[in-house]
């Protein structure tokens, strides 16, 4: 079976659908993928690649990789310029899928952003009739207006339309977080069916015995989103005799919170700057807990790093509301807080801090057992694969 991987992200850039175009391929399929140039995160364009309007490459696992265009500025030039991208994308992609889109028998849609960038989806259905199946990882339209955009009645029938007429490509829509699947009924009355993402790190990790310092570490992009500025002002009215936070990524928000944590002299907050992915399990292997951070109005989401976390068989503080603050409390992960309360943020810390540390192993076993419950990478492809041939 010939199958098109459509994403806005690929290697070199990292992102699960990296392991999965590479696991199809290993199981017999024939895989493609239809992609932009590489850029994120840095809004640059990665070293060794042109960034010219149709290219192929074969940089992956001789994986054909063709890719589109990257329209540059979607971090320093506001929001205007993120349109110019999604809409670029869709654009280029769609006119790429109407001269080439009928190589194909399968087409698998994996949604990181913008649904826009899915709109090739109803060139390749409904121009060559081929099987459309996407795999959403962000809920439009509420992404949307959490990101402050207004939802003004014009706003809203505009994008409720998008939504309802891209998912009208799709045979079968899976969803990321069991949370969407009540919000995307809204727009399509086709099953949605949730298939959480796994982790591709050399997991569970070696426990780790706490020292005088209990280490947090918080790994992943650092934006708006995040909520770390919270984060850090919180963790500044811990005592800093007793905790250590290590912030691992980068950002647009990165130089502000490095800022922030000046000014308040906590020379216990170490930021990493972003990390290679292989060195992700060492670091985790050096943090009593690991931290999620969102801002209240993403609490239908799951964050991709939760799996990894609970992988590495660490406890989680999660300052989060919804469906991950659930997952945390039901099975025992660790502690949650909610991220719009900054007294109950330091309550967390505390308890980590001050509680008995026999907890630690305790949550580690429960993370380890829950992962392999639920966040099975063979079992997880097993299902995307039985849907593409289905």
């Amino acid at each position: 079976m010939k199958i098109l991987i459509l994403s806005e992200r690929f290697f070199p850039e990292e992102f699960l659908v990296n392991d999965l175009a590479a696991e199809l391929q290993k199981r017999g399929s024939s895989v493609e993928v239809l992609t932009q140039v590489p850029s994120y995160p840095y809004d640059k364009i990665f070293d060794g690649y042109r960034n010219k309007l149709f290219q192929t490459t074969r940089e992956y696992h001789d994986i054909p990789v063709h890719r589109v265009r990257t329209v540059l500025g979607y971090n320093s030039g506001g929001m205007k310029r993120k349109i110019v991208n999604y809409i670029s994308f869709a654009f280029l992609t769609s006119l790429w899928s109407l001269f080439f889109g009928w190589k194909y028998d399968r087409v698998f849609v994996c949604h990181t952003g913008p649904l826009s960038m899915a709109s090739a989806a109803l060139v390749l259905r409904f121009v060559w009739w081929r099987k459309c199946i996407i795999w959403t990882q962000d809920i439009w339209p509420d992404t949307v207006y959490n990101y402050g955009v207004k939802p003004t009645r014009a706003m809203r029938l505009f994008l409720n339309t998008v939504v309802r007429v891209i998912y009208w490509a799709f045979s079968a829509i899976t969803v990321s977080c069991p949370g969407f699947i009540d919000i995307l009924g809204k727009y399509t009355r086709k099953k949605i069916e949730f298939v959480p993402q796994w982790t591709t790190d050399a997991l569970p990790l070696p426990p780790h015995e706490p020292g005088e310092k209990l280490v947090f570490t918080f790994a992943g992009n650092i934006g708006s989103v995040q909520n770390l500025d919270k984060l850090i002002e919180a963790f500044s009215k811990v005592p800093r005799d007793k905790a250590e936070l290590r912030i691992v990524g980068s950002g647009i928000y990165l130089e502000r919170l490095k800022a922030l944590a000046g000014e308040l002299h906590l020379d216990n907050v170490v930021f990493t700057g972003r990390r290679p992915r292989a060195e992700m399990p060492k670091l985790f292997e050096c943090s009593d807990v690991l931290v999620i951070s969102l801002k209240p109005e993403f609490s239908l989401t799951i964050p991709a790093k939760f799996q990894a976390y609970i992988a590495s068989g660490r406890p989680i503080f999660g300052c989060v509301r919804g469906d991950c603050a659930k997952l945390i409390e039901e099975h025992e992960l660790g502690l949650a807080a909610d991220p719009g309360d900054i007294d109950e943020i330091v309550a967390g810390f505390t308890d980590f801090c001050n509680g008995d540390r026999g907890r630690l192993a305790v949550w580690r076993q429960n993370a380890l057992a829950f992962s392999e419950q639920c966040f099975c990478r063979e079992k997880i492809i097993d299902r995307i694969s039985d849907l593409l041939i289905g």
